[in-house]
């Protein structure tokens, strides 16, 4: 078997989550809130828990790939640490046209986010990884960013902030 270069790895990781998103989605025959069919599972599903998030402050943003972006609320929920894409946290270069850290069955960003904390209060991130730097997905000073979190238990919000680089 040959060694798989980390692009290769990528793009299979990729792959697999549009791949099993599609097939979630695609198993979805139902609309929120409808009663579920007769005899299926769906009748001992709850709906989903978690409080809405609420953006107060969001640290300085500098036009630097690695620093330290303070995103300080309530109702974020806690997450482990990860690097990479979530369905709970963007941040959108509304200048730039270009977005970071968020995964759906319709996105898939190729740049990450490192999170290095998640707690119902604070969210620390500290830098921006993937392919960052490419097809000009760099932050520029001046850009106007909004940032979007997400309950990460229930999936409540988005709560959303602006922002400018500095």
């Amino acid at each position: 078997m040959r060694d798989v270069s980390p692009t290769e790895r990528y793009h299979f990781v990729r792959y697999f989550y549009l791949l099993l998103a599609a097939m979630v989605m695609s198993s979805c025959s139902q609309s929120p809130g409808s009663p579920p069919l007769s005899g299926s599972s769906a009748s001992h599903v709850r709906p989903l828990a978690g409080t809405k998030p609420h953006i107060t402050k969001i640290s300085t943003i500098k036009a630097k790939q690695y620093q330290n972006i303070v995103i300080s609320g309530s109702g974020f929920g806690t997450m482990q640490p990860y690097n990479g894409d979530s369905a709970y946290l963007q941040i959108l270069d509304n200048t730039g046209k270009w977005s970071a850290g968020y995964v759906s069955s319709s996105q898939v960003d190729s740049v990450w986010l490192d999170v290095s904390s998640w707690t119902d209060n604070k969210i620390v991130i500290t830098g921006f990884t993937g392919d960052y730097g490419q097809s000009y997905w760099i932050l520029m000073k001046g850009d106007h960013l909004k940032i979007n979190v997400w309950n990460a238990q229930g999936g409540n919000g988005p709560a959303t902030k602006g922002k400018k680089v500095k």
